[in-house]
């Protein structure tokens, strides 16, 4: 299964823990399709028995057999274009908004729109909205992610922090996200002492993290990861928040040192789940691991991620489901009615069931909203507000171009330089790497 990095930002490694391709269960040998199986293929092993479910029943509803193979992240985007260029490609991949652009531009995908009718009409609009390209919507969402703040209530409670509350000024020597790190980094301190070996726990979940961190701050502050596809973080916004973000960590030592942080991106969510971090800006791609983790050691909560100085900018990311070009009249009208399949109700409800992602189809929200209510969290605040956000990577080769980028934009969490030098350096990087 990915990281939540490689989902949700889509450059770095959202690395495989998954099984091996697979068209059966795990404790059967994999069973060959003919050549008249519609094939799908996910990168998430989590995956594979609700879609097995869903597209056993697209097969009684429609006559037409399908079956879906998971291949690990680090073989997926390798194998595609070599599946595409020797025409031994799936049907139906997974697609996600850093690598569309390549495979649309190459004339490979079928236009999902013409493909699904209307059905759209019934998609989320902010994972939907991802996938259109020169007036053409190209993929149809099976899940989508969103950025959000998990709270500590036995650590904020008793210093009195509303979460939902917070705000960070990159332009102001304090602020309610500063001001709360701080004293919810002493409180847990015991003693108040500035020395990090001292803590048991933090204030805030600082580190340079694409998706849950960069993203969000830079458009609050006023800036852009991308404008038009091309990388223009390194504004004036841009540099204001990073900075800030790294300032928090290694000056105000809310949080792990960003040395820290860097050598172990998943360190802040560990920390949280064992106890030691009182406010976690992550995505709700880590909905499983949070409820998993904590269990009943303690009550959080869920709410939107800090304001800044532009307001709230969560970021959205989407897995959406793509189909391959066929020659074939007839195997293109399957492809059709699977992708249209993949877009309803009943062909992702399996996919809520076993928790993966926020569903494409919003008369599933109530569902998922059940699904994590019988959990014990409240998700309701997740999505009650998405008028404006964050965008993840777009673009040809944009995933390479932010690969690019992040190592040097850790550099300023690491303290050897600033981001008003690094940024620049960056964002030069990430568009050389896309020319």
């Amino acid at each position: 299964m990915p990281t939540r990095r490689q989902l949700l930002a889509s450059l770095l490694a959202l690395g495989a823990v998954g099984g091996a391709s697979s068209c059966g269960g795990s404790d059967e040998e994999p069973v060959e399709p003919d050549e008249d199986t519609l094939v799908l293929r996910v990168w998430d092993d989590r995956a594979l028995a609700p879609y097995e479910e869903s597209l056993a029943a697209f097969t009684k509803q429609t006559g037409i057999a399908a079956v879906v193979e998971v291949q690990e992240w680090d073989e997926y985007w390798t194998a595609l274009p070599q599946d595409l260029a020797t025409r031994s490609a799936a049907d139906v991949y997974w697609m996600n908004t850093a690598n569309l652009v390549q495979f649309q531009q190459a004339g490979k995908l079928v236009d999902a729109g013409e493909a699904t009718g209307q059905a759209a009409s019934g998609w989320e609009a902010a994972a939907t909205d991802l996938y259109r390209r020169d007036d053409v919507l190209w993929g149809v969402p099976q899940f989508w992610d969103v950025s959000m703040l998990a709270a500590n209530r036995a650590l904020v409670d008793p210093v009195q922090v509303d979460p939902q509350g917070l705000v960070f000024d990159p332009s102001g020597g304090s602020d309610t996200l500063r001001d709360a790190a701080r004293a919810l980094s002493a409180a847990a301190a015991g003693s108040g002492s500035d020395a990090v070996s001292d803590r048991p726990s933090y204030g805030f979940s600082a580190q340079a993290d694409r998706a849950a961190l960069l993203g969000p701050f830079i458009a609050a502050a006023g800036g852009a990861w991308q404008q038009e596809d091309v990388f223009a973080f390194a504004s004036e916004q841009g540099m204001a928040a990073v900075q800030y973000l790294a300032d928090l960590a290694n000056l105000d030592l809310v949080a792990p040192t960003g040395a820290e942080t860097n050598a172990d991106p998943e360190l802040c969510r560990d920390l949280f789940v064992g106890g030691q971090l009182a406010l976690l800006q992550t995505g709700s791609y880590d909905l499983p691991r949070l409820v998993d983790g904590i269990g009943d050691a303690f009550a959080w909560d869920l709410h939107p991620v800090v304001a800044g100085p532009q307001g709230r900018r969560p970021l959205v990311h989407a897995v959406a489901a793509v189909g391959i070009v066929s020659k074939d009249d007839d195997r293109t009208a399957d492809i059709a009615s699977l992708l249209t399949w993949l877009g309803g109700v009943e062909g992702q409800r399996p996919l809520v069931a076993a928790g993966i992602g926020i569903p494409g189809h919003r008369d599933l929200r109530q569902s998922w909203q059940e699904h994590w209510s019988g959990q014990g969290v409240d998700v309701a605040p997740l999505v009650a507000d998405l008028a404006e956000v964050s965008l993840p990577e777009t673009g040809p080769r944009a995933a390479a171009g932010t690969a690019a980028a992040m190592p040097i934009i850790q550099e300023v969490f690491a303290g050897t330089t600033t981001a008003s030098e690094a940024l620049p350096r960056a964002q030069a990087a990430a568009l050389e790497a896309v020319a």
